[in-house]
Protein backbone atom coordinates (compact mmCIF):
# COMPACT_ATOMS: atom_id res chain seq x y z
CA UNK A 1 0.00 0.00 0.00
CA UNK A 2 2.71 2.00 0.92
CA UNK A 3 4.48 1.98 -2.65
CA UNK A 4 1.13 2.50 -4.03
CA UNK A 5 0.54 5.71 -2.37
CA UNK A 6 4.30 6.67 -3.08
CA UNK A 7 4.00 6.15 -6.81
CA UNK A 8 0.37 7.98 -7.11
CA UNK A 9 2.54 10.97 -5.24
CA UNK A 10 5.02 10.92 -8.13
CA UNK A 11 2.51 10.89 -10.78
CA UNK A 12 0.53 13.79 -9.19
CA UNK A 13 3.36 15.69 -8.77
CA UNK A 14 4.64 14.73 -12.60
CA UNK A 15 0.61 15.94 -13.73
CA UNK A 16 0.77 18.74 -12.20
CA UNK A 17 3.02 20.45 -14.26
CA UNK A 18 1.25 19.60 -17.64
CA UNK A 19 -2.28 20.37 -15.67
CA UNK A 20 -1.54 23.62 -14.28
CA UNK A 21 0.01 25.24 -17.22
CA UNK A 22 -3.10 24.34 -19.18
CA UNK A 23 -5.64 25.72 -16.94
CA UNK A 24 -4.58 29.38 -17.21
CA UNK A 25 -3.55 31.29 -20.79
CA UNK A 26 -0.75 32.55 -19.20
CA UNK A 27 1.31 31.67 -15.87
CA UNK A 28 3.06 34.78 -14.07
CA UNK A 29 4.69 32.73 -11.20
CA UNK A 30 6.59 29.47 -11.83
CA UNK A 31 9.95 27.59 -13.13
CA UNK A 32 11.22 27.04 -16.50
CA UNK A 33 13.53 24.52 -16.69
CA UNK A 34 15.92 24.31 -19.52
CA UNK A 35 18.81 21.10 -20.77
CA UNK A 36 21.69 22.74 -21.91
CA UNK A 37 23.51 21.30 -24.55
CA UNK A 38 27.10 22.75 -26.08
CA UNK A 39 28.57 22.42 -30.12
CA UNK A 40 31.92 21.69 -28.96
CA UNK A 41 32.90 18.22 -27.03
CA UNK A 42 34.57 18.12 -23.86
CA UNK A 43 37.90 16.56 -26.13
CA UNK A 44 37.72 20.20 -28.05
CA UNK A 45 36.93 22.06 -25.58
CA UNK A 46 37.87 20.34 -21.63
CA UNK A 47 36.01 23.51 -19.95
CA UNK A 48 32.61 21.99 -21.66
CA UNK A 49 32.87 19.42 -18.82
CA UNK A 50 32.44 22.17 -16.20
CA UNK A 51 29.48 23.46 -17.14
CA UNK A 52 25.79 22.92 -16.41
CA UNK A 53 23.55 21.39 -18.14
CA UNK A 54 20.39 21.92 -16.66
CA UNK A 55 19.55 25.63 -15.79
CA UNK A 56 16.35 26.60 -13.78
CA UNK A 57 14.39 29.92 -14.32
CA UNK A 58 12.41 31.10 -11.59
CA UNK A 59 9.73 34.13 -11.95
CA UNK A 60 7.38 36.10 -10.14
CA UNK A 61 5.57 39.55 -10.44
CA UNK A 62 8.24 39.98 -13.54
CA UNK A 63 11.13 39.01 -11.16
CA UNK A 64 13.61 36.90 -12.80
CA UNK A 65 15.82 34.47 -10.68
CA UNK A 66 18.05 32.15 -13.04
CA UNK A 67 20.23 29.57 -11.90
CA UNK A 68 22.97 27.24 -13.23
CA UNK A 69 25.46 24.77 -11.27
CA UNK A 70 28.28 23.22 -12.96
CA UNK A 71 30.91 20.98 -11.92
CA UNK A 72 29.24 18.66 -9.22
CA UNK A 73 28.04 21.99 -7.37
CA UNK A 74 31.57 23.28 -7.17
CA UNK A 75 30.43 26.38 -8.79
CA UNK A 76 27.06 28.17 -9.21
CA UNK A 77 25.65 31.18 -10.78
CA UNK A 78 22.19 32.84 -10.48
CA UNK A 79 21.34 36.20 -12.53
CA UNK A 80 18.44 38.18 -10.54
CA UNK A 81 16.67 40.94 -11.99
CA UNK A 82 13.13 42.61 -10.36
CA UNK A 83 11.57 44.20 -13.07
CA UNK A 84 10.97 47.30 -11.16
CA UNK A 85 14.73 48.10 -10.19
CA UNK A 86 17.09 49.63 -12.71
CA UNK A 87 19.73 47.11 -12.29
CA UNK A 88 20.29 43.39 -12.03
CA UNK A 89 22.49 41.27 -10.23
CA UNK A 90 24.88 38.42 -10.95
CA UNK A 91 26.09 36.31 -7.94
CA UNK A 92 28.61 33.94 -8.24
CA UNK A 93 29.47 30.59 -5.97
CA UNK A 94 32.71 28.93 -6.33
CA UNK A 95 33.29 26.55 -3.02
CA UNK A 96 32.82 29.00 0.20
CA UNK A 97 34.11 32.22 -2.05
CA UNK A 98 30.52 34.27 -2.54
CA UNK A 99 30.58 37.36 -4.85
CA UNK A 100 27.81 39.23 -6.44
CA UNK A 101 27.83 41.74 -9.07
CA UNK A 102 25.73 45.28 -10.02
CA UNK A 103 24.79 46.17 -13.67
CA UNK A 104 22.61 48.82 -15.23
CA UNK A 105 19.19 46.81 -16.56
CA UNK A 106 19.88 47.77 -19.82
CA UNK A 107 23.24 46.29 -20.39
CA UNK A 108 23.90 42.90 -21.60
CA UNK A 109 25.85 40.89 -19.29
CA UNK A 110 29.42 39.94 -19.49
CA UNK A 111 28.94 37.02 -19.89
CA UNK A 112 27.67 36.61 -23.31
CA UNK A 113 30.09 37.05 -26.31
CA UNK A 114 27.72 37.73 -28.60
CA UNK A 115 26.52 40.92 -30.04
CA UNK A 116 22.65 41.70 -30.30
CA UNK A 117 21.03 40.51 -34.03
CA UNK A 118 21.56 43.03 -37.22
CA UNK A 119 18.10 41.48 -38.11
CA UNK A 120 15.01 39.52 -36.63
CA UNK A 121 12.86 38.20 -39.04
CA UNK A 122 9.11 36.58 -37.96
CA UNK A 123 8.51 33.18 -39.68
CA UNK A 124 4.65 32.45 -39.64
CA UNK A 125 5.63 28.80 -38.35
CA UNK A 126 4.99 27.54 -35.15
CA UNK A 127 6.08 24.62 -32.85
CA UNK A 128 5.09 23.29 -29.40
CA UNK A 129 7.61 23.10 -26.67
CA UNK A 130 7.52 21.89 -23.03
CA UNK A 131 3.42 22.07 -23.95
CA UNK A 132 3.53 25.78 -25.08
CA UNK A 133 2.77 26.74 -28.63
CA UNK A 134 6.00 29.35 -29.65
CA UNK A 135 6.51 31.19 -32.49
CA UNK A 136 9.61 31.15 -34.40
CA UNK A 137 12.36 33.91 -35.76
CA UNK A 138 15.30 33.77 -37.15
CA UNK A 139 18.17 35.98 -36.25
CA UNK A 140 20.89 37.77 -38.14
CA UNK A 141 23.97 38.19 -37.00
CA UNK A 142 26.79 40.56 -38.03
CA UNK A 143 29.60 38.12 -37.95
CA UNK A 144 27.12 35.90 -40.22
CA UNK A 145 24.49 37.31 -42.27
CA UNK A 146 23.75 34.42 -44.67
CA UNK A 147 23.04 31.83 -42.17
CA UNK A 148 20.21 32.40 -39.70
CA UNK A 149 19.73 31.22 -36.13
CA UNK A 150 16.62 29.71 -35.10
CA UNK A 151 14.74 30.50 -32.13
CA UNK A 152 11.63 29.28 -30.59
CA UNK A 153 9.48 31.99 -27.94
CA UNK A 154 6.31 31.61 -26.38
CA UNK A 155 3.91 34.77 -25.48
CA UNK A 156 1.60 32.20 -23.09
CA UNK A 157 4.03 33.07 -19.77
CA UNK A 158 3.17 36.14 -18.49
CA UNK A 159 6.68 37.46 -17.67
CA UNK A 160 7.48 41.14 -19.15
CA UNK A 161 10.72 42.28 -20.36
CA UNK A 162 11.67 38.54 -20.21
CA UNK A 163 14.98 38.30 -22.08
CA UNK A 164 16.45 41.45 -20.56
CA UNK A 165 20.68 41.92 -20.05
CA UNK A 166 20.95 39.38 -22.67
CA UNK A 167 21.84 39.87 -26.86
CA UNK A 168 17.58 38.68 -27.52
CA UNK A 169 16.40 41.54 -24.99
CA UNK A 170 14.28 42.44 -28.54
CA UNK A 171 12.46 39.13 -28.41
CA UNK A 172 8.93 40.13 -27.00
CA UNK A 173 8.64 36.59 -25.56
CA UNK A 174 9.65 33.99 -23.64
CA UNK A 175 12.50 31.70 -25.00
CA UNK A 176 11.79 28.29 -25.18
CA UNK A 177 14.54 27.06 -27.69
CA UNK A 178 17.90 29.53 -28.92
CA UNK A 179 20.96 29.51 -29.35
CA UNK A 180 24.20 32.39 -27.72
CA UNK A 181 27.71 32.11 -26.92
CA UNK A 182 28.91 32.41 -23.15
CA UNK A 183 31.89 32.28 -22.16
CA UNK A 184 33.64 31.35 -25.32
CA UNK A 185 31.06 28.55 -25.94
CA UNK A 186 28.22 28.18 -28.20
CA UNK A 187 25.57 26.91 -25.89
CA UNK A 188 21.63 25.94 -26.98
CA UNK A 189 19.31 25.60 -24.93
CA UNK A 190 15.91 23.89 -24.62
CA UNK A 191 12.78 24.01 -22.18
CA UNK A 192 11.86 21.14 -21.10
CA UNK A 193 9.29 21.18 -18.60
CA UNK A 194 7.09 24.52 -17.25
CA UNK A 195 5.77 24.29 -13.57
CA UNK A 196 3.07 26.81 -12.17
CA UNK A 197 4.46 27.12 -8.51
CA UNK A 198 5.07 29.11 -5.62
CA UNK A 199 8.25 31.09 -5.77
CA UNK A 200 9.78 32.18 -2.72
CA UNK A 201 10.38 36.27 -2.22
CA UNK A 202 13.79 35.00 -0.80
CA UNK A 203 15.03 33.80 -4.38
CA UNK A 204 14.89 37.25 -5.92
CA UNK A 205 16.98 38.49 -2.61
CA UNK A 206 20.45 39.32 -2.41
CA UNK A 207 21.97 36.78 0.18
CA UNK A 208 23.71 38.48 3.34
CA UNK A 209 26.99 36.18 2.79
CA UNK A 210 27.80 37.61 -0.40
CA UNK A 211 30.12 40.15 -0.91
CA UNK A 212 29.98 42.75 -3.38
CA UNK A 213 32.59 42.88 -5.71
CA UNK A 214 33.99 44.53 -9.34
CA UNK A 215 33.30 43.02 -12.80
CA UNK A 216 37.36 41.91 -13.25
CA UNK A 217 36.88 39.62 -9.81
CA UNK A 218 33.96 38.53 -11.80
CA UNK A 219 34.81 37.55 -15.23
CA UNK A 220 38.37 36.33 -13.56
CA UNK A 221 36.01 33.21 -12.46
CA UNK A 222 33.49 33.38 -14.90
CA UNK A 223 35.27 33.90 -18.15
CA UNK A 224 38.63 33.53 -17.60
CA UNK A 225 38.50 30.15 -15.47
CA UNK A 226 41.35 31.13 -12.87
Amino acid sequence: MRYGVFIFLIVLSISSCKENTARKSKIDEGIITYNVSYFASEKENPIVALLPNKVELKFKNNNISLTSEGYLGFFSTRFVSLHKNEVSHILLKVLNNKFYYEFPKDEIAFIYNQLPPVEIKLLKATKTIAGYECNIAELYFQEDCTTPVTIAYTNDIGLADPNRNTPLHKIDGVLMEFETTMNQVKTKFTAQTVCLEKICDEEFLIPEDYVLSDLKTLQKYIVDFK
